[in-house]
């Protein structure tokens, strides 16, 4: 899923909520993580939270305004 201003935040918990992903930053970087939640923080703008370790508590976040695009991680490969 590319990730855009108009990107809804019900739509990408609804796609990842607590699975694995691979998520591309806008510098190109790419990261697999486990995606905990999706909030709208109150800074003003949408983030998804997530950590390495595949649990449900949280850990970092990062702002949809950082992500190109977000993908399921699928079988232990990614489109890396």
């Amino acid at each position: 899923m590319k990730i855009n201003k108009d990107t809804n935040l019900w739509d990408v918990m609804d796609a990842f909520n607590w699975k694995w992903c691979i998520v591309t930053l806008k510098n190109g970087k790419k990261i697999k993580l486990y995606v905990v939640d999706v909030d709208y923080e109150s800074l003003g703008h949408d983030i998804i939270i997530y950590n390495y370790t595949g649990s449900n508590s949280y850990g970092n976040d990062i702002p949809f305004s950082d992500i190109d695009e977000i993908e399921l991680y699928k079988d232990g490969k990614s489109r890396e």
